[in-house]
């Protein structure tokens, strides 16, 4: 299915406010700012109120620490969050529900043309859809190799952050489940080594160490306290890459 129709799809589904026709009224990204690229299926776009995406709270991270960020992405949900620190949210994304890695690559051209600078960091959290439609582990790893592929031939400078996914609720993850999530999680591990190039590095990010039941929304989605612990787990490792890396050469 074409890019514009799943994300069509998607507004329908999930009530995108973001999917009507109001005039884009971002604040202009801050001076220096740090481009962010968010990729991937429903736990990137969310959908409240039945369930989180972390970039709400990842900008916040952002906010607190006066960090400048710039979100970048063809998506945006602006009415769904509450402004911060007198600052209205940086909601654009490339998430939708849904997709597979395959359709991250099928779509490739479409979120890359809808960019109006290059990404600094792209976060990659996909896969879990292609598992629970019995893609093997190294079917979908294959994919990911590719996504990050084509991100490195379009942005040759860009950080990639990949996603050791989260599971699902634990009476939802059968035994199955978790050995293919495992498996798939494992093989992510391999991918700093394998794939991060003279100016592009690849690094990674465990969201399935020590997840609880008390971080889900439903059998695959975040609430609240998992978004922000999603959310804190990327801005560790962003903040390690650039910020304080950045201190210490002053």
């Amino acid at each position: 299915m074409p890019y514009l129709r799943l994300l069509l799809l998607a507004c329908v589904v999930a009530w995108l406010p973001g999917c009507d026709n109001t005039p884009d009224t971002d604040e202009p990204a801050p001076e220096g700012a740090l481009t962010v690229l968010p990729v991937g299926d429903s736990r990137v776009q969310g959908a409240r109120p039945r369930f989180e995406s972390y970039r709400y709270e990842l900008w916040k991270n952002f906010v607190s620490d006066d960090q400048p960020v710039d979100f970048v992405g063809p998506l945006d949900d602006e009415a769904s969050y509450p402004g911060f620190q007198g600052r209205r949210f940086d909601d654009d994304h490339a998430g939708v529900g849904g997709f597979t890695t395959l359709d991250v690559l099928n779509s490739f051209d479409e979120i890359q043309g809808s960019l109006d600078e290059a990404p600094g960091v792209v976060l990659l959290g996909i896969g879990g859809n292609d598992l629970l439609s019995n893609r093997t582990p190294e079917e979908t790893f294959a994919s990911l190799n590719e996504i990050i592929d084509r991100f490195q031939a379009a942005h040759p400078n860009a950080t990639i952050i990949v996603e050791q996914i989260a599971p699902g609720l634990s009476r939802f993850m059968t035994a199955e489940r978790q050995r293919v999530f495992d498996g798939y999680n494992a093989l992510i591990e391999t991918l700093p080594a394998n794939q991060t190039t003279a100016t592009s590095t690849i690094l990674l990010v465990n969201m399935a160490e020590d997840w609880e039941d008390r971080y889900m929304a439903d059998n695959v989605h975040y609430n609240e306290a998992g978004a922000k612990a999603v959310a804190d787990r990327y801005y560790e490792v962003i903040d390690a890459t650039f910020f304080e890396v950045a201190q210490e050469s002053r």
